[in-house]
């Protein structure tokens, strides 16, 4: 079916559903089973077949595809992500339907498509409070949705220093929420490292400074010096709980 001219309506929506599932491949399935943590059954394409049928949606009829759209499997809502990317609207318009796609959300891939979201940039102060209460949210996929695009569109100069203590401010105890912070920390550190070393000292729960820590020695051009320097705050704070 041609997808930038389709009319969606209940039964175009079950052909597109059909067509996909019979494109999935069995042996990416099983793969995807064991890396993706989702609920939603898995049909087996791979992530640039998503993106591309999600593009030529949203050159259509993008509106009347979210209408019709469900939750029939991880395939069908990463599209639904990929055709929200690249919809052409406002900052409202846009929270709306971020909002009604972060419904359906249950896996880290499904929150990371967002770095893909090309209209953010237009309006990042005017969406900086719907990130701030993402950042609030007590759903875990929420919260790290809220960490992926302060990483993806606001870690320039400008906005660096109240990112970096937005993202300290996340409270969780979800492993996918702290490594969302730590993959923050970990691209603000090559130019904010008195910012970071300052986080992982004082402000950060150890957990997170653990995987912080992890993620940054494991950068190409972490020197030896900044990797004997995080080892250290990291045996501070390792010593600092032992002793309450």
């Amino acid at each position: 079916m041609d997808l930038a001219t389709t009319i969606w309506t209940t039964e175009t929506y079950q052909t597109f559903l059909t067509e996909l599932e019979q494109a999935g491949d069995a042996t990416l399935r099983e793969h995807m089973a064991r890396l993706v943590p989702t609920n939603y059954p898995i049909w087996g394409l791979k992530m640039p077949q998503l993106r591309a049928l999600g593009i030529t949606i949203s050159r259509g009829d993008p509106v009347g595809f979210l209408r019709v759209a469900g939750e029939e499997s991880y395939e069908a809502v990463i599209v639904q992500g990929f055709v929200l990317s690249r919809m052409k609207i406002g900052c409202a318009a846009f929270t709306r339907y971020c909002d009604a796609y972060l419904t359906r959300v249950d896996c880290w891939a499904m929150c990371d498509l967002v770095v893909h979201c090309q209209q953010v940039p237009k309006f990042k102060p005017a969406f900086l409070p719907t990130i701030q209460r993402y950042l609030q949210a007590t759903n875990p996929w929420i919260q790290r949705t809220g960490l992926v695009f302060l990483l993806k569109f606001y870690l320039t100069p400008a906005d660096t220093a109240q990112t970096l203590q937005l993202a300290a401010s996340v409270d969780s105890d979800d492993y996918y929420v702290q490594m969302g912070q730590a993959w923050l920390l970990k691209a603000a550190f090559p130019e904010n490292q008195a910012a970071v070393y300052q986080l992982l000292r004082a402000v950060l729960p150890l957990p997170v400074v653990q995987k912080t820590v992890a993620k940054i020695k494991g950068l190409r051009h972490t020197s030896l010096t900044e990797q004997a320097e995080l080892q250290a705050i990291l045996a501070e704070r390792r010593l600092a709980q032992k002793r309450g």
